[in-house]
């Protein structure tokens, strides 16, 4: 009886563990070389036995000049031979590394990850499979170690996310090119991959065979393997921290944590838990040391004291609560005239002046109520100077500095908040109520209504939270 393909044995398995159920097509990420052809013919193999169609998508950088053409020709020429629907395409990376400013390797990257979305949007229940090997996770590891990386960075390249699948992921390079051997499949050679210009080739080329001659000759099996042992173990982590009870409002630019939840956890649920909140609400990837800052925030920080983190999030302590919220743009409000009406004012929110004629006038922070003869033409806007002074209604004068810090809020955001001045005069200031001298006794009245973003007003007002 013929002994199965070890190769093929090793993608079967990875299909049947990682292959979503729902999935009809796969579609193969083919540069040309051995690992993506290896894939390619692997998986034309493995078809009859998991059922799916198969496509290949291929991407000419535009950055090898002659070389990349090549390839691509090669590419086509081999699925026609195989009988495979291919879609090639090509991107001025060059081009777009300078428009996007990122480097070259980013941009390439992006260009391909689009392409791959491209190609499977042609299909139902499409995902596509890129050629990843043991290798390449060995290398990984070994490059986010040396610079320092968490958990995340440690479990590496992952077997599968939404929309893709990975099946060499246990086999390593060496396997592949003897595979192709075995099939006589023939395959193109990136020189650039040979240069020890970046990190990861130095890795590749020099680190990893040393460590495996002098260590450990199984050593790119080993990491891999490590490497899926981390993510198992980091899907629970994450599982852990998203049951964490430590989340008190999600809102559209506000995020708020109970710091005594925070306190109780332990600390890598609770960073993680911090962590997975910012990502999914901000989109903001927090570093392990970013992460570990935001809890000292929470476990010790000081009331009103408050911590930069990448922009555009910033983070304040503030009694038994911990705020992460999204820095309002611009920094600094501009001067502008008011009218009648809807003003919208940018990295604020918007205020709308009217004329009001009933006799009983409902008073809150967002509502400021000044006399008459204040005509709305007269109004203008600006942001916060030095050595302003101001004597909100039922309060005594001081500066409007100190007003602001009493209140507690950000540094970060008083520059965000209007004031109001007719003529030299200040005649309203968010949150403080109308000046003393400008506050309508009696109808009618001049109406100024504010309506911050709501992560500002979250911040400025207080309000009751769960």
């Amino acid at each position: 009886m013929k002994r199965a393909d070890p190769l093929l044995e090793q993608v079967s398995r990875m299909l049947g563990r990682y292959l979503p159920g729902d999935a009809r097509h796969i579609v193969v990420a083919l540069s040309g070389g051995a690992d993506s052809v290896c894939l390619l013919h692997a998986l034309l193999s493995l078809k009859p036995l998991h059922g799916c169609t198969l496509s290949a998508v291929h991407l000419n950088h535009l950055l090898r000049g002659q070389a990349a053409f090549e390839d691509a020709a090669f590419v086509e020429a081999l699925c026609q031979r195989l009988g495979v629907e291919l879609l090639s395409e090509q991107a001025d990376v060059a081009a777009l590394s300078r428009q996007r400013h990122i480097g070259e390797e980013l941009a390439g990257r992006q260009a391909r990850y689009d392409l791959f979305e491209k190609a499977a949007a042609r299909y139902d229940g499409a995902v596509v499979a890129t050629a990843h090997t043991a290798s390449d996770q060995a290398e990984t590891l070994l490059l986010h170690l040396l610079r320092g990386s968490g958990l995340d960075g440690l479990a590496g390249i992952p077997p599968q996310r939404p929309g893709y699948l990975r099946p060499l992921l246990l086999c390593t390079r060496r396997q592949v090119e003897d595979y192709c051997a075995r099939n006589n499949l023939f395959y193109v050679t990136d020189a650039s991959n040979l240069q020890p210009v970046y990190r990861r080739n130095r890795i590749r080329l020099s680190l990893l065979p040393e460590l495996e001659r002098d260590y450990n000759p199984n050593l790119t099996k080993t990491l891999s393997r490590t490497a899926l042992l981390l993510r198992e173990e980091l899907q629970l982590l994450n599982e852990w921290a998203d049951s964490l009870p430590a989340t008190l409002l999600q809102e559209e630019g506000l995020l708020v944590f109970d710091r005594a939840a925070l306190r109780q956890a332990p600390p890598a649920l609770a960073r993680r838990h911090l962590r997975r909140q910012a990502a999914s609400s901000f989109g903001v990837t927090l570093s392990a040391a970013q992460s570990q800052e935001l809890l000292e925030l929470a476990l010790r920080g000081q009331n009103g004291s408050f911590e930069q983190l990448p922009p555009p999030l910033l983070a304040q302590a503030q009694g038994g609560r911990l705020f992460l919220f999204l820095r309002p743009e611009p920094a600094r409000l501009c001067p502008m005239p008011l009218r009648e009406g809807c003003n919208d004012i940018p990295g604020f929110g918007k205020l709308w002046i009217s004329y009001v004629l009933e006799e009983k006038f409902h008073k809150d922070a967002t509502t400021h109520l000044l006399r008459c003869d204040i005509i709305p033409h007269a109004l203008s806007l600006r942001a916060r100077q030095s050595g302003d002074r101001y004597r909100p209604v039922g309060r005594k004068q001081a500066l409007l500095s100190d007003l602001m810090g009493n209140a507690h809020i950000p540094r970060a955001l008083r520059d965000v908040l209007p004031v109001i001045t007719a003529g030299e005069e200040i005649v309203s200031c968010f949150p403080f109520g109308p000046a003393a001298s400008a506050a309508a006794p009696g109808c009618p009245a001049l109406m100024l209504r504010y309506a911050a973003q709501p992560s500002l007003g979250r911040l400025v007002l207080p309000q009751p939270l769960p």
